[in-house]
C-alpha cells in the first residue's frame, strides 16, 4: 500500500527538522584547509534532485592517489551533503581523493533505489579516474548512520556480486571493483531489528526506508527481503576489511556491535572502536574536533584504512 499522507507528512517534517538541525553543527565542524581543488554539486545522473557530488583533491606532483568514498547519513530522509565536507577533506590532507556522495531522500526513492544512484556516481568517478590520478585498486568506503548502511551494502554488493542483478544495480565496475577498506559509523546493518530499538523516530525512518506504512512494514520482512535489505546477511569471510565505530550513548550500538562480532567470527580483518563522552552520541564521530574519543577513533580509523591501501608502505607516524 505504500505510505499514506500522514506518513508522508512525517516523513518530510523529519526531513526538515533534521536538516535544520545539521546546519546548526555545520559551524562546529568548520575548519580551513589549504590547497584543496573543490569540485562542488556535480550531478552524476540525469534523474534526481540529488543525484549529486562533490570531488576533493590536492595537486601535489603524487601520480596515482587512493579514493575516499563518502556517503552521508541521515535516516534516509535527509542528511546535508555539504557538512560532511570537512571530514572529507581531511582525507585529502592524507593524501587521498575525496568523493562525498549524495542521494535523493525517501519519499522521492526507496530501497534499494537509493544503492542504484549511489553505484551510479561511484561510476562517475571511476569514469574519471585517469583525469583525477585515482589509483582504482586502493578504494575506501565509508558512511555514518544511514549512510554506514549504504557503506556496509557497498562492501557486502562488492563481495557478493550476485546482489548486482539482485537489486538491479548497472555498475559498468561491477567485476573489478572491491574496496579496500569500509569505515563505518553507527551504521544500521539489519533494519527488521532496528524496529525494537528505543532511537528517536526509528520506525518513521524504516518506514520511509522500505516506503512502506505502519499496517504492512512488518510483513515485508520475509527471509528473502532481508537478504536484500540486511548488510548484515554479507558480514562473511568474503567482506572487505573492516573498521567499525559505535557510540555508547547510541542505542544503535548493538547493530555496530553485532557487525563487527560477526566480521570477525568469520576471519575478516575488523576493528572496532567505542566513542566516548561527547563523542559517544550517535554519529558523533564525525566531529572529531570536540572531544578526546573523537580524535582518538579518528587516528585509529585512519591508520586502520590506510593500512589496507598502503600495506607495503611505512606507517605514517603522526596524524
Amino acid at each position: 500500500m505504500g505510505l499514506n499522507g500522514f506518513e508522508r507528512f512525517e516523513v518530510k517534517t523529519m526531513e526538515i527538522c533534521a536538516n535544520g538541525v545539521e546546519h546548526i553543527y555545520y559551524p562546529l565542524l568548520y575548519k580551513r584547509f589549504k590547497n584543496i581543488d573543490k569540485q562542488r554539486n556535480i550531478r552524476y545522473a540525469p534523474n534526481g534532485k540529488r543525484a549529486k557530488l562533490d570531488i576533493f583533491t590536492r595537486a601535489d606532483g603524487k601520480k596515482k592517489k587512493p579514493l575516499f568514498i563518502y556517503v552521508h547519513g541521515g535516516g534516509w530522509v535527509s542528511g546535508v551533503r555539504g557538512v560532511r565536507r570537512f571530514y572529507c577533506y581531511n582525507y585529502v590532507d592524507k593524501g587521498y581523493v575525496s568523493v562525498n556522495i549524495d542521494y535523493d531522500y525517501a519519499l522521492a526513492a526507496t530501497h534499494p533505489e537509493h544503492l542504484r544512484q549511489i553505484f551510479k556516481g561511484i561510476e562517475y568517478v571511476l569514469d574519471r579516474a585517469d583525469e583525477l590520478d585515482i589509483d582504482t585498486s586502493r578504494i575506501v568506503v565509508a558512511g555514518e548512520s544511514s549512510g554506514g548502511f549504504f557503506a556496509g551494502f557497498i562492501g557486502a554488493i562488492a563481495s557478493h556480486k550476485e546482489l548486482y542483478d539482485k537489486l538491479g544495480i548497472e555498475f559498468r565496475y561491477k567485476d573489478e571493483f572491491m574496496p579496500a577498506a569500509c569505515l563505518l559509523i553507527c551504521g544500521i546493518y539489519d533494519p527488521e531489528k532496528c524496529a525494537a530499538i528505543k532511537f528517536p523516530f526509528i520506525g518513521i525512518y524504516l518506514r520511509a526506508l522500505v516506503g512502506q506504512g505502519r499496517k504492512d512494514f512488518s510483513k515485508m520482512f520475509t527471509d528473502e527481503y532481508n537478504s536484500l535489505v540486511a548488510p548484515l546477511r554479507y558480514a562473511d569471510g568474503d567482506y572487505p576489511p573492516s573498521f567499525v565505530i559505535a557510540g555508547d550513548k547510541d542505542p544503535l550500538r548493538v547493530q555496530s556491535e553485532t557487525f563487527a562480532e560477526n566480521l570477525r567470527a568469520a576471519g575478516v580483518d575488523c576493528d572496532y572502536f567505542l566513542c566516548t563522552g561527547i563523542n559517544g552520541l550517535h554519529a558523533a564521530a564525525l566531529d572529531f574536533s570536540h572531544g578526546k574519543s573523537g580524535k582518538e577513533c579518528f587516528k585509529r580509523a585512519f591508520s586502520f584504512v590506510d593500512g589496507k591501501i598502503n600495506p607495503a608502505a611505512e606507517k605514517r607516524a603522526e596524524i
